[in-house]
């Protein structure tokens, strides 16, 4: 349950959504602000323009038109946290909505596309390998990620999650040899060799 009375939540709301459009280094401040909404789950009930308004998801507060909302696309809202990867991660789990979540949302959990409103993360999209990095790393691996101070992709290799085998070889024959070798090392060149003969 929130901490917050129905006033503080609206103007929590309310400066979450202004530092969006300020020029002069507001933006700065929107992914903290955007995971307080989050944590507070402000959008449940609030003060907005001296009215209660009550919304049960935080896709709601993004979309719906002011004053009940924002009126903004989701996909722009993560753009401009995608680099903060512990308010992407909270956001995509918001918008999810698994507690009191609408049709779209639900059909994210299924992977669907959803108009307007992307899918879910798969694969190796970043907010999906931060989610897996919280659930399959250790701690100071956890930590480093958050920090920025390693990628996802790196602390889900490190822990043997993924492989890190995508490799891109030149044309030339000689080269993409020389190139195997370098990734793979010369034990699995010659492997790969003695495969190919075999045929």
């Amino acid at each position: 349950m929130s901490q917050l009375n129905e006033i503080e939540r609206g103007q929590l709301c309310q400066s979450t959504i202004q530092s969006l459009y300020e020029a002069t280094g507001g933006l700065k401040h929107f992914p903290a602000l955007l995971k307080k909404v989050i944590s507070e789950r402000a959008w449940e009930r609030r003060e907005a323009h001296g009215k209660v308004v009550e919304l049960s998801s935080l896709r709601e507060l993004i979309t719906e038109k002011p004053l009940r909302g924002w009126g903004e696309d989701p996909a722009q809202i993560e753009a401009v946290i995608r680099d903060d990867p512990e308010a992407l991660v909270m956001y995509r789990e918001a918008m999810l909505g698994q507690e009191g979540g609408d049709k779209r949302s639900q059909a994210a959990t299924t992977g669907n596309i959803i108009p307007g409103g992307g899918r879910q993360d798969r694969g190796t999209s970043r907010a999906y390998s931060i989610s897996l990095v919280q659930r399959e790393c250790d701690a100071p691996t956890v930590a480093a990620v958050m920090a920025g101070e390693m990628s996802p992709n790196a602390a889900l290799v490190k822990a043997g999650v993924r492989e890190n085998r995508q490799v891109y070889l030149p044309r030339d024959p000689a080269q993409a040899v020389q190139k195997i070798r370098r990734v793979f090392g010369e034990k699995f060149l010659r492997a790969m060799l003695e495969s190919t003969e075999d045929r």
